[in-house]
């Protein structure tokens, strides 16, 4: 009973809710696009299949960096602005992503598209990094309940996700723009995530220490 403790208690904070559709909207977004990406500008602007792998290797390619800038740019917005700076950084990260990816979904020739996969790809990735810049100040004591909750989150996005492209009466392109719309609803929940005061003054001094 005791171990089960923390994760009910994990399960029962909205907050730890909120982040794991954030992280759906992130890293399970990121996942469908590794998987659809070549076959979808092979498809959809006639590249043979090396030109579309290397194109979509550009997707993958981001994680290189972009995932760590996600992390300290959250950090840094919590040393600014505290717990709430974190929070907020992730919102605007996953905005950034949907508009980026709703903007993919209607480019119609390969240059914009390339151009908007390659921003999108920058969005996507921080935001995993900013999700785990605010997941461990939830709950310090379910921390690890916590963490497999919000990573479950990542890969039930992933699976719901890759339906819409199984189905024949979607297309690519309105997937995207499904997806786009999902991430853009993530970001304008994820700052209902909220601390008290204690919280807050809680991180503060344990970052001056």
């Amino acid at each position: 009973a005791t171990a089960k403790a923390p994760f009910r208690e994990a399960l029962s904070d909205p907050r730890v809710l909120v982040l794991a559709i954030a992280y759906a909207a992130c890293f399970g977004v990121e996942l469908t696009i590794n998987n659809v990406a070549a076959t979808y500008f092979h498809d959809h602007f006639g590249l043979g299949l090396t030109a579309a792998g290397m194109v979509a290797g550009l997707h993958g390619l981001m994680n290189l960096f972009a995932r760590a800038l996600g992390g300290i740019g959250g950090d840094r917005a919590g040393i600014r602005h505290g717990l709430r700076g974190r929070v907020l950084f992730l919102a605007a990260i996953l905005l950034l992503e949907s508009v980026a990816l709703l903007g993919f979904s209607r480019a119609h020739h390969l240059g914009p598209a390339i151009a908007l996969l390659v921003v999108f790809s920058l969005f996507v990735e921080m935001a995993c990094g900013a999700t785990f810049s605010v997941v461990p100040m939830v709950n310090r004591k379910a921390l690890g309940s916590v963490s497999g909750v919000v990573g479950a989150g990542g890969n039930l996005g992933a699976v719901a996700a890759g339906f819409l492209f199984r189905s024949e009466s979607i297309h690519a392109t309105d997937a995207f723009l499904a997806m786009g719309v999902f991430v853009h609803v993530a970001g304008l929940l994820v700052p209902f995530v909220g601390f008290s005061e204690e919280e807050e003054a809680a991180a503060q001094a344990a970052l001056e220490r």
